[in-house]
C-alpha cells in the first residue's frame, strides 16, 4: 500500500512545484528592455559623464572628475539657495495639497454635499489649463498696480507689500507655492474621492455606533482606509515638487535676485543660459538622487507602519 502511494505523492509534488520559465519568454521582453536601455539608461550614463566634464556644448569636453560636484556645494550660493527653496517646497508640497485633498474629498463623499459633481469639476479645473497659463494668470493677480489682490487689500484697508508679492524676497516663495497648491490640490482631491468610495461603508456604521463623530470617522476610518493611496499621492507630489520649473519660469525667472531659484531652474540656467553643461548635468544628477532618496524614505516609513 505504501509503495503504491509513493508514485501518487511524487505526482502531487511535481504538480505543485513551480514550473520552469520558458527562455523563449525573454525574447518578448527584449523590445521593452531595448527601449529602456536606449531612452533611459544610456542618456543617464551620458549625463553622468557630462557632469564630470567642463563643457559649453560646442568645444571639446575636458574631464574634471568630481570637481563640478565639489564646486556646487562650496562656491555656488545660487545652488545652495536653490536646494533650500526646493526642500522647503517639497516639504510643503508633500503635506499641504495632500491634506487639503483629504479634507475636501471627505466632505464631498461623507459630508452629503449637494452638487458634488460640480464641486469636483471646479476643483479639477486647474488641471485642465496649462500650468504656464495658470502662472501667467496668477502673475496678473499678484500685480501690485493692476492686480485684483491688491485692489481687494486696498478695499479692506490692509497694507500691501511695497515691492509686490513677486518682487519681495521674503514673500516670493510663498506666493509661488500658493500657485502650486491651487493647481495641485484638485488633483489630490479627485484621487482621494475615488479611493474613499472604495472604503467599506460598514466601517463607518460601526464607528457611528461606537459614538465616533465626523472627525472620529475621518481619523479612524477614512485615513487608515486610504494609507496606500496617501503614500502614492505623497510620492507623486514629492516628485512634482522637486521638478517644479514652469511656475518659476513664467513668473519670476528666479528673481528677485535668485530668491526664487529651485534646482530645476538652476539646471536650466546653467545649461541653456550660461552654457555650463557640466554644472547643469551635475545638478540634475543630484536632483535625481534627492528624488530617489526621499521617495524611497517615504516608502520605507510607510512599510514600517
Amino acid at each position: 500500500m505504501k509503495q503504491e502511494a509513493i508514485p501518487y505523492l511524487k505526482r502531487i509534488i511535481k504538480r505543485r512545484s513551480p514550473e520552469k520559465t520558458n527562455p523563449l519568454a525573454y525574447l518578448f521582453l527584449l523590445p521593452a528592455f531595448a527601449m529602456v536601455i536606449w531612452f533611459m539608461v544610456w542618456p543617464a550614463m551620458q549625463t553622468f559623464y557630462i557632469s564630470m566634464t567642463n563643457w559649453d556644448g560646442i568645444s571639446p569636453k575636458r574631464f574634471v572628475g568630481m570637481q563640478n560636484y565639489i564646486h556646487l556645494f562650496t562656491d555656488e550660493p545660487m545652488f545652495a539657495k536653490a536646494i533650500k527653496n526646493t526642500l522647503l517646497w517639497v516639504l510643503g508640497g508633500a503635506t499641504v495639497p495632500v491634506w487639503l485633498g483629504l479634507v475636501f474629498a471627505n466632505l464631498l463623499v461623507r459630508g452629503k454635499v449637494k452638487f458634488t459633481k460640480w464641486y469636483q469639476l471646479g476643483f479639477f479645473f486647474p488641471q485642465i489649463i496649462s500650468s504656464v497659463i495658470a502662472a501667467v494668470i496668477w502673475k496678473w493677480i499678484y500685480d501690485p498696480t493692476f492686480g485684483p489682490l491688491s485692489a481687494i487689500l486696498d478695499k479692506l484697508g490692509i497694507a500691501r507689500p511695497v515691492a509686490g508679492w513677486l518682487g519681495n524676497p521674503d514673500l516670493v516663495m510663498i506666493a509661488l507655492f500658493v500657485i502650486f497648491v491651487w493647481g495641485s490640490f484638485g488633483y489630490t482631491t479627485m484621487i482621494f474621492t475615488a479611493a474613499l468610495q472604495g472604503v467599506d461603508s460598514q466601517l463607518y456604521d460601526a464607528a457611528n455606533i461606537d459614538g465616533c463623530g465626523a472627525w472620529g470617522q475621518f481619523r479612524h476610518v477614512s485615513i487608515p482606509g486610504l494609507r496606500q493611496t496617501i503614500t502614492t499621492v505623497v510620492i507623486l507630489m514629492t516628485i512634482g515638487s522637486f521638478s517644479v520649473f514652469d511656475i518659476v519660469m513664467a513668473t519670476t525667472k528666479g528673481g528677485p535676485g535668485y530668491s526664487s531659484y529651485v534646482i530645476s531652474y538652476y539646471v536650466y540656467t546653467q545649461g541653456f543660459i550660461v552654457n555650463r553643461l557640466g554644472f547643469a548635468a551635475a545638478a540634475s544628477i543630484l536632483l535625481t538622487v534627492f528624488i530617489l532618496i526621499v521617495s524611497r524614505s517615504i516608502i520605507l516609513i510607510r512599510e514600517k507602519d
